[in-house]
């Protein structure tokens, strides 16, 4: 039990650890069913693939520590990069199919971005080496490898029936969560739950899903809400699983997934689908009046809640402090950063800014920002590159989405994870990094397919 209190930000006494592996093994099943069912070509890598989107972050506890090597513990996301990285060399130099690569092909800026971005962090990993320690250097630079190797791996697939599977794999695992999160809200808020336990209104608890954190399970229920507008074909089916996985987001209490939420179903409306905007306000007015309703009633217990007060009422803890101390700090190690969070220098500010002794030693929390982490974390180098391949996806398949709805699915998970790096870290490898890849590859594969037609 021991190996599994990090996993857990809660007494391990409450937790039902039986309903942790009757989940597993029926999303194993599902897994086997889908893979089996499917016409994909890789059904072996996709099996696996399959059961680490249906598990989300509860399959940290199939964990495998090698004695004597806790470096070298094989977690589900670094078992899919290995697992990855031995297909693209088999599909590279052994496969009938191999790719042709084509010298005269343009490669997209937004890669040319990651790749730069990616030396830049090794650079900086190895110049500040002596300070945060070979093992920590080694894991950062690996899990840069890792998003690559992962973009890279589901790109060379390039077959639609893979792809398929892996949306059908998002859509059940998002009716999971959301079932969970409905039930943890309502019912037992320690049913599945792991990582945190913050609270929301009153005595209820955020809703984690089958995540560690709220904002992983309601970022997972938006991109599945893009794959069911991209492969559902009934109506009746979209709306009731849309409803679902809304009430999934809203039960999380995470307010930047709220906005994005609907950044998203605007995007997809109006940029895609080209509705009408008369439409659009009549139903955005309707909305707004029903929540002036609700919020008339509940003020009290609103103003009251931990959401308010943490987020609204609190400036000293706010995550302008941390924006100020990188923007103070980075001066003094502007080419390469510092490595990572446990220094001097952020120890003193967070310290200062949260009087929390935990958050001074990173032990909980982080900088609240990707573009931010990647500035204080890498160098400045570093973070306009980081944010050059953010923004550069976005603009390069905005312009692909006429073209195959296929596109549709890495434009609006890019807009996510563009957003969502503002006020939240998600650097490689975190599970939300981890679903940006596999869509980045995606919409490389389809340019492989259409490559291949001509």
């Amino acid at each position: 039990m021991d190996d599994y209190s990090k996993l857990f930000n809660f007494e391990l006494d409450i937790v039902q650890f039986q309903h942790f592996y009757i989940y597993f093994v029926i999303t194993a099943i599902i897994a086997f069913y889908l893979t089996v069912k499917s016409a994909s070509k890789y059904k072996f890598v996709l099996f696996f693939i399959s059961f680490f989107l249906l598990t989300g972050n509860l399959n940290d506890l199939l964990t495998i520590k090698i004695p004597g090597f806790s470096l070298f513990e094989i977690q589900p996301d670094r078992f899919l990069f290995v697992l990855l990285s031995f297909f693209i060399v088999g599909k590279t130099l052994f496969s009938r199919y191999r790719p042709q690569f084509r010298f005269e092909r343009r490669v997209p800026w937004f890669e040319v971005a990651l790749f730069s971005y990616v030396i830049m962090l090794t650079a900086s990993q190895l110049f500040n080496i002596s300070e945060i320690g070979v093992g920590y250097a080694l894991k950062t630079i690996l899990d840069a490898l890792g998003f690559m190797v992962i973009m890279i791996g589901i790109s060379l697939m390039a077959d639609r029936p893979s792809y398929d599977l892996i949306g059908k794999s998002i859509i059940i695992g998002a009716i999971g969560s959301s079932m969970v999160s409905l039930v943890q809200l309502s019912v037992d808020p320690y049913f599945l739950r792991i990582g945190d336990n913050r609270l929301a209104v009153g005595t209820l608890l955020r809703a984690n899903g089958i995540f560690s954190a709220e904002y992983f399970n309601s970022y997972y229920l938006i991109i599945a809400i893009v794959w069911t507008l991209i492969i559902v074909k009934s109506n009746q089916w979209k709306i009731s699983l849309i409803t679902l996985y809304s009430l999934g987001v809203l039960s999380s209490f995470q307010r930047m997934s709220w906005l994005i939420l609907i950044l998203i179903l605007l995007t997809y409306t109006v940029y895609i689908k080209k509705v009408d905007i008369g439409k659009l306000l009549l139903a955005g007015l309707s909305f707004v009046v029903i929540l002036l309703s609700v919020s008339l009633f509940y003020y009290q217990d609103i103003m009251n809640s931990s959401l308010v007060k943490e987020r609204l009422s609190e400036p000293i803890n706010s995550r302008e402090g941390y924006y100020t101390m990188v923007l103070d700090n980075i001066g003094k190690k502007p080419v390469f950063g510092y490595g990572n969070l446990e220094n001097e220098v952020y120890y003193v500010n967070l310290l200062r800014i949260t009087g929390d002794r935990d958050r001074a030693t990173a032990t909980t929390g982080d900088l609240h920002s990707g573009y931010f982490g990647a500035l204080f974390l890498y160098g400045i180098p570093a973070a306009v590159f980081f944010t050059l391949f953010v923004v550069l996806s976005v603009l390069y398949y905005s312009k692909s989405v006429k073209e195959d709805m296929y596109f549709i699915l890495p434009f609006l998970v890019s807009i996510l994870y563009m957003i969502g790096n503002l006020t939240n870290t998600f650097l490689f490898l975190k599970y939300i990094s981890l679903l940006f890849a596999i869509h980045i590859g995606i919409g490389k594969g389809i340019n492989r397919i259409k490559e291949q037609a001509f």
